[in-house]
């Protein structure tokens, strides 16, 4: 028998896109009943996001798809504040990672976010909690026969399913099966590129499938029902209070600036070694960058939620602060021609200047002051 969920909103993807929360906001608003025939119903159009959207549903201007998308804002905003919001739940919008380490931007920043966070708390629980439903979980330590009758009553009861498939430890939106083949289907935030997601087989009328999942297969969550609500937005705040605090100890924005400050870590570069740095550099900033902004977002729009309008001074400050990390983060950017605004190669090889390396190192302390006054500003909204 085969079995697909067709009527899941395929994932927010943009620049911003963090796998979790990106995946569990499709998850989230299948069960919720935001379903596309719900988008269809409204605003005719058969997907929310093409490769190159913005989370609010407004195309960003370099899509080459061809098409001209006029999207309803109303479900299209919907998702991109469920991914935010919950990029802030589970804390991923607030994690640090050490440029001196290269295994921390391996392939990307984000899978290591994801790790990071693993380690420090059980980010997926307070997940589930802070949206009230009840779930199963499975590892590779769990038998192969018992993760697919769960996920086969999950999509039957139309519950789309969480997956962690390596190698790059990133999530995934199982949507499907067919159990005379042992194959999940299902969609992922690359929007199907088979280089983000290299252990797919192939794929089928837009999702991914896979027969060798379990042996891909790092955990699955599996919603089993809705049921009370166990955390509040005010412990959401204590979290990120305490995650901001454990990163902030850790020190991996400071390493990162001292790292580059110090002269004797490129001594014998010679001009392909300080590509690779530039590269390491952009995928370091692509953290920051991308993910301080998300929080912002989340907190404009919890500015709108009535039980939590006395916080709203507090919510101005933490924005105006992240998008000064956007801001100053492009700085950064530039220097070693990310996107193309500037030649890489000539950015690149300037890294040889300790001037240069000291002027990125300037920043990424920036970043890490902006970090440090959002915590004071947590702090002084809950005494």
């Amino acid at each position: 028998m085969k079995k697909i969920i067709d009527i899941v909103v395929k994932l927010p993807n943009s620049c911003e896109t963090s796998k979790f929360p990106a995946n569990f906001a499709s998850v989230w608003m299948s069960i919720e009943g935001l379903t596309t025939e719900v988008q269809n119903s409204e605003d005719q159009t058969n997907s929310l996001f093409c490769n190159n959207q913005m989370p609010n549903g407004d195309c960003c201007g370099r899509c080459e798809c061809g098409n001209i998308h006029v999207i309803k804002p109303k479900l299209g905003k919907r998702q991109g504040a469920v991914h935010n919001l919950y990029a802030v739940v589970s804390g991923i919008s607030l994690m640090q990672l050490d440029l001196s380490n290269e295994e921390h931007l391996m392939p990307w920043w984000g899978p290591n976010t994801a790790k990071l966070l693993d380690e420090y708390d059980d980010y997926i629980k307070f997940t589930m909690d802070f949206a009230g439903y009840s779930y199963e979980r499975f590892s590779r330590q769990s038998e192969k026969a018992d993760i697919f009758e769960a996920v086969k009553r999950s999509i039957d009861a139309d519950r789309p399913v969480l997956m962690n498939f390596g190698p790059f430890y990133d999530w995934f939106t199982v949507t499907g099966y067919d159990d005379e083949n042992g194959r999940l289907y299902g969609y992922d935030a690359s929007q199907n590129n088979s280089d983000e997601f290299p252990v797919a087989e192939g794929y089928e009328d837009g999702m991914f499938y896979l027969s060798g999942w379990y042996e891909e297969m790092i955990e699955a969550v599996v919603i089993t029902e809705k049921t009370t609500l166990k955390n509040t937005y005010d412990d959401m705040f204590q979290r990120m209070i305490c995650i901001l605090e454990n990163m902030l100890e850790t020190g991996y924005f400071k390493h990162s600036s001292d790292y580059l400050r110090d002269n004797s870590n490129f001594t014998n570069y010679d001009d392909e070694q300080y590509r690779k740095l530039a590269q390491r550099i952009e995928m370091f900033i692509g953290l920051p960058i991308d993910q301080r902004p998300v929080t912002t977002w989340c907190f404009n729009d919890l500015a709108k939620v009535n039980t939590l309008k006395d916080k709203w001074q507090y919510f101005k400050r933490i924005s105006a602060l992240y998008d000064n990390t956007h801001d100053i983060c492009w700085i950064a950017w530039r220097m070693v021609g990310a996107f193309g605004t500037a030649p890489a190669d000539e950015c690149a090889i300037a890294l040889a200047s300790p001037i240069v390396r000291r002027a990125i190192a300037d920043i990424i302390d920036i970043v890490r002051n902006n970090d440090e006054l959002v915590l004071g500003c947590l702090r002084e909204m809950m005494e």
